[in-house]
């Protein structure tokens, strides 16, 4: 089991923003298509601020995005909120999105 997923949806960056961010970006999944980014990624433990810090600074003035890491060794979930010059980080309840994900597909 790798350590760690990151999974990232991610609205409004440039062409320009996303070839400066691509440069520097932590994740090798990802998906940038009409000025929106999409992340998937699993592996060893990183550190997604300075790739916020970029997005953050970097999306347009309407632009807006979310950030889940899930620390897989500690059962741990931290959902990251971008907006244009900022982000917050909140810790969520692992059993909580995972009874929600499990309540909605009706398994």
């Amino acid at each position: 089991m790798e350590a760690v997923r990151v999974y990232a949806d991610i609205h409004g960056l440039s062409p320009e923003a996303w070839a400066e961010i691509r440069a520097s970006m932590p994740f090798d999944q990802s998906v940038y298509k009409d000025r929106n980014l999409a992340v998937d990624f699993e592996g060893p433990y990183i550190d997604v601020e300075p790739f916020l810090n970029d997005v953050a600074r970097l999306m347009d003035a309407d632009g807006w995005g979310k950030l889940d890491y899930i620390d897989q060794i500690d059962y741990a979930l931290t959902r990251y909120v971008i907006k244009k010059g900022e982000w917050k980080a909140k810790d969520v309840l692992i059993d909580n999105v995972v009874e929600k994900v499990h309540q909605e597909s009706g398994v």
